[in-house]
Formats: structure tokens, sequence, C-alpha cells
């Protein structure tokens, strides 16, 4: 399925089996018109993904199998999700980012330009109940040319500044500050 707000970008798209673009979020099935998809060029999108409305990507779009991004998600350029990666509602993804396989990134996470973020790496999520009460959500942050090494689980609401490297299997549960700023207090 291409919204036709895609058509312009048919020549250079990349589309194989199974795979939805523009899947209406629940509550734009209740609207009369829902926002489709934003797509850059020279995308490459794997099977059975399903990218829902309301999502802009940006160019040179890479993209494994089994991918799925929710409403309300902006992507900057040269991104590359690997197999099984989901994206929450509400994301910011900079520029030069790369997410490997079974990444899970929770709702209202900004992620800034040149991250990268191993296999199997955990963001967690504020609590449901925590929204139930109408308590004020901070999403995780990924700072500037952050690496953030396989299977490291990353605390709701926590910051990580710009050039930190989490070490693999790490479990990072308050702030971290920028890498020269750690640097100076060692």
């Amino acid at each position: 399925m291409i919204p036709g707000n895609l058509q312009q970008f048919q020549s250079s798209f990349r589309m194989v089996q199974s795979t939805l673009i523009g899947f209406p979020s629940p509550a734009a099935l209740k609207s009369e018109i829902f926002p489709g998809v934003q797509l850059g060029e020279d995308p490459s999108i794997g099977r059975h993904c399903i990218i829902f409305g309301n999502v802009f990507i940006g160019n040179r779009f890479r993209c494994g199998n089994d991918v799925l991004i929710r409403s309300e998600t902006a992507l900057g350029d040269n991104v590359t999700l690997g197999d099984g990666a989901c994206i929450d509602m509400d994301v910011v993804v900079g520029n030069n980012v790369t997410v490997c396989e079974n990444v899970w990134i929770p709702q209202f996470t900004k992620i800034e330009n040149n991250v990268q973020i191993g296999p199997g790496v955990r963001l967690v999520g504020e609590p449901v109940f925590s929204r139930i009460k109408h308590k004020p959500v901070r999403g995780i942050i990924l700072g500037e040319g952050c690496v953030i090494g396989e299977k490291a689980v990353i605390a709701p609401g926590v910051s990580i500044g710009a050039g930190v490297h989490v070490e693999a299997g790490a479990v990072v549960s308050s702030d971290v500050p920028a890498a020269r700023e750690c640097a100076g207090r060692l």
C-alpha cells in the first residue's frame, strides 16, 4: 500500500514482500483524512515491515525485515534500522544513526546525530501507570555521537551525553554527562 504522497518517489523506492507503508493509526481511522508517510530519496525497506502514517523519513533510509515504525515519528537522513527494530510513537531520530537488530525505541525518545545502538539494546519506556496519573513523561535522550553497546539497558527518562560510549551489557539508571564532562571528573 503506497499513499498518494509517495508517488513521486516510486522510481527510487524499493519495497519487498508484505510491507505496509502509510498504515493508519487507530486515531486516524476515525477521521476523514490521515497523513501518509513522507519518504526521502533512495529508501530500501525489507520484508514484513509496517510504517504507520504521519511519519517523516529522510534520504537513504535502510531498513531490515520485520521493522515497525509508529506514527508521529521523524527519522533523519542516512538512518539504518536492523531486523526486528521497533520505534514507538513521538520519536525523533537525527542523521547518520544506526540501530541494530532487535532494538525497541520507546515513546518520546530523542536520538541525536551520529548515534550507534548495538543489537539487543533495551531503551525502557515510562511505566503505563505514570501516564494515567498525567505525570509529565521525559523520554530517553541519546546525545550526539554516543555509542550504546550490545544488550545495554537504558532506564526511563535517562539522558546520555554527547560522545559517551556505554559498554555492552551495562545498565544505565541515571543521567550520564557528555564525554568531555566525564573526563574532567575522573
